[in-house]
């Protein structure tokens, strides 16, 4: 009798077993975006999760979060059970800055405690560009006026605390002339400004600068080490003199270390496999964004090493978090 009450309660645990995995195959994935719908990066994890769907047999659900430069689903994503459900897709800024300029009681979170890096996904340059009023042709023709004309000393960029403000910092050492953020809520606002002649100059993404060839801005440059693929007729600026190469961003997507290195690993594996596709490659391209893969220690060495380049850069700025 007890023999037979053993396997009882031993058959009725693994049924229960069976279900709790039946259970979480059949629930969504929440993909954690940190930044409002129709960006850059809503775009790509939109992309990514239609493709996923496919590559796990599991839905998922794009799940925006804007807020404090993607802190918030940062918050939200360390908050999650870590059941293989919630990863977060982000640009590297949020691993990057605020690790260098708040606490760990500001930021609500510990990157290195409590995040595990999965995949890097994809990046893009960022754009040097003036607007058509501006009368600039050239990095060389900007770096002889904007000695003269204060007015392109101001430059747009799509928020304070990010990496287009930091830039700022590396291209005036490079000009000898002190340049200030203007900062905007978002790319569409930076674009307004500039196509109003409200600014003169900015640092963007190509996929606000480069779609629906608007003819009242000008690129002047990518603020990369090399052209990029998605516009190889717009040099870098280095080519131009200004030897400023630290201006590429990418795209990463993150679990919360309670979520098993099993999952993080299927996850990656799926994210490989979608970005070996030429269609998936294409339709990046078509946003002006590169598929970039690399995988979970590539993330996490990336964004040390960006960490270890932009500690000092951010220490000579001043710059103090709100």
């Amino acid at each position: 009798m007890k023999r037979f009450t053993l396997k009882k309660v031993a058959i009725a645990a693994l049924a229960l077993s069976s279900f709790a995995v039946s259970a979480q195959d059949q629930s969504p994935i929440r993909m954690l975006v940190g930044f409002a719908p129709g960006g850059n990066v809503d775009h790509v994890a939109r992309l990514l999760a239609e493709e996923l769907r496919s590559q796990l047999g599991r839905n998922i659900l794009v799940e925006n979060r804007p807020g404090a430069g993607g802190r918030l689903a940062a918050q939200l994503l360390k908050a999650a059970p870590g059941d293989g459900n919630t990863y977060m897709l982000s640009p590297d800024s949020w691993a990057v800055f605020p690790t260098i300029t708040m606490t760990e009681a500001q930021l609500r979170y510990n990157y290195a405690r409590d995040m595990a890096p999965v995949a890097r996904v994809a990046s893009y340059p960022l754009v040097f560009l003036a607007s058509a009023s501006s009368g600039v042709t050239s990095m060389s023709d900007y770096a002889q006026k904007v000695k003269t004309e204060p007015s392109l000393a101001m430059y747009g960029s799509s928020g304070a605390g990010s990496i287009t403000e930091f830039l700022g910092v590396l291209l005036s050492r490079e000009l000898g002339t002190k340049l200030t953020v203007v900062p905007f809520k978002g790319g569409s606002e930076v674009m307004t400004m500039l196509m109003g002649g409200q600014v003169k100059v900015g640092i963007m993404s190509p996929s606000d600068v480069l779609s629906g060839n608007n003819k009242k801005v000008r690129p002047l440059g990518f603020i990369s080490e090399k052209r990029s693929a998605l516009a190889p007729h717009i040099p870098t600026l280095a080519e131009q003199g200004i030897k400023v190469t630290h201006g590429s961003a990418f795209i990463g997507m993150w679990a919360s270390t309670k979520t098993p290195e099993s999952e993080r690993a299927k996850m990656g594996k799926a994210i490989k496999a979608v970005l070996e596709n030429p269609g998936f490659k294409q339709k990046l391209a078509a946003a002006y964004v590169e598929a970039d893969y690399g995988d979970a220690k590539d993330l996490d060495k990336q964004v040390r090493g960006l960490v270890d380049y932009w500690k000092p850069v951010l220490e000579e700025s001043g710059f103090k978090p709100s």
